[in-house]
């Protein structure tokens, strides 16, 4: 752990001494003691809470039943909004995730967040425009956003880094490299790392998108995490980190607010491996769950089914529909392309992914393919049963509608804890 917790903003501290007296009334319900529940009450009261309705972003009837595919920034670049929509229609899909920041570090627009200015491209897309075009063809449109993981700006302020904690980097500031991929990381502890992603949501806002999705929003997870180091690093839960972020940036936006998660994450109940994102406690701000399921990210799982792609879309998002309820839409990312499928990746492949997501009460689906080519998948989705898409609401729209006319959302059970992450 770090020195000490920041210290809190007079108007942060007035905010806890009003709540003070109802958080130990409740602290014999809960699952720790007293000090650890102040302490995530600190930790979660944005400094200007807002009131009435300002937390209930409505997701539009398309947006709950969006079947989308990932668009890369080459990919806008070449093709323009116009080869996007025909690809939907020739896809028969009616929504798009177009990268503002990609996890190349790469920023598609020219952006005002200063900090991110360095990684504009050469070649930035007139967003607005192509937002504008995009919509008026009926496209739902979704601004992806990637948060912590970046290979460019760690590396020019490493003030702002994880950094690398084996003692031949003592005081160097040498930015800690992910194992996995050799990328930075942007220390999620350091609130101006928050800040550059409530602009950039509020950019996507101001550009007409229709929702923003944030990815790796999380803590990294790799075998190199053990030489990670936090500077700063507060007491802060590390799910409670992530939830402030979340606050704020719902607080700054009216347009619905999606997350992409990893598929474990959505079979576990709290934040057991320490990536922070304990989904429960998310349901407040937090619209739109996209569960990564991929094969080659769980190549060990459920190998022993013929119809693989379809068990491994609809347990996940069943779970996760039974832990969130039927407030938030749950819309999977599924894998469109051929690692850890080989000769497996064919239409057949995202015939079973579709039916799993219908069989798994989600709203809606996307499809991801890292170079934006979707040929299997309009090749599935021809032998697919028309009949099969969109997917019923099953009266979760009717519902959130009333949830949302009271002006709050459903609250999800309280998360399960793990000593190992100061639960």
């Amino acid at each position: 752990m770090g020195k000490g917790r920041r210290a809190p903003s007079m108007a942060l501290a007035m905010g806890v001494s009003m709540f003070l007296l109802s958080v130990v009334a409740s602290a014999a319900q809960s699952q720790g003691d007293p000090a650890q529940i102040l302490a995530a009450t600190v930790a979660t009261t944005p400094r200007d809470e807002p009131g009435g309705n300002a937390f209930v972003d409505r997701v539009s009837s398309k947006g709950q039943g969006a079947r989308g595919l990932y668009f890369t920034y080459p990919h806008l670049r070449r093709f323009k909004p116009s080869g996007i929509i025909g690809l939907l229609k020739r896809s028969r899909m009616d929504a798009a995730v177009i990268d503002l920041k990609d996890d190349q570090g790469r920023v598609s627009y020219q952006t005002a967040v200063e900090p991110l200015a360095p990684q504009i491209v050469n070649s930035p897309i007139d967003m607005r425009a192509a937002v504008r075009e995009l919509r008026d063809a009926g496209v739902y449109t979704i601004a992806r956003i990637v948060c912590f993981n970046d290979p460019s700006l760690p590396k020019r302020e490493p003030d702002r880094a994880i950094l690398d904690g084996r003692p031949r980097y003592a005081g160097k500031q040498q930015p800690w490299v992910s194992w996995g991929t050799g990328d930075t990381w942007l220390n999620p502890y350091d609130r101006r790392n928050h800040d550059l992603y409530v602009q950039m949501a509020k950019e996507a806002e101001s550009f007409g998108f229709d929702e923003v999705q944030l990815d790796y929003i999380r803590f990294p997870v790799d075998k190199g995490t053990e030489f990670a180091l936090y500077q700063p690093q507060t007491e802060e839960l590390r799910r409670f980190v992530l939830l402030d972020m979340l606050r704020r940036i719902d607080a700054e936006i009216a347009i619905p607010l999606g997350v992409d998660v990893f598929g474990l994450a959505a079979i576990r109940n709290g934040d057991p491996t320490g990536l922070g994102q304990s989904l429960g406690d998310w349901t407040s701000h937090v619209e739109v769950f996209s569960p990564m399921l991929y094969v080659n990210a769980m190549p060990g799982w459920r190998t022993d089914v013929a119809d693989r792609g379809h068990v491994l879309v609809k347990a996940p998002s069943y779970i996760l529909r039974k832990r969130l309820g039927k407030g938030p839409v749950i819309r999977p990312f599924m894998q469109a392309f051929d690692n850890g499928l080989g000769s497996g990746f064919a239409p057949k492949f995202i015939v079973e992914e579709i039916t799993g997501a219908r069989s798994g009460e989600a709203d809606g689906f996307l499809f991801w393919n890292p170079g934006a080519n979707y040929g299997v998948v309009q090749r599935g989705v021809a032998e697919l049963a028309f009949g099969l898409m969109p997917f019923p609401p099953a009266g979760r729209d009717t519902f959130r509608e009333q949830v949302w006319a009271s002006g709050s959302h459903e609250l999800s059970p309280e998360s399960a804890r793990d000593p190992k992450y100061g639960w």
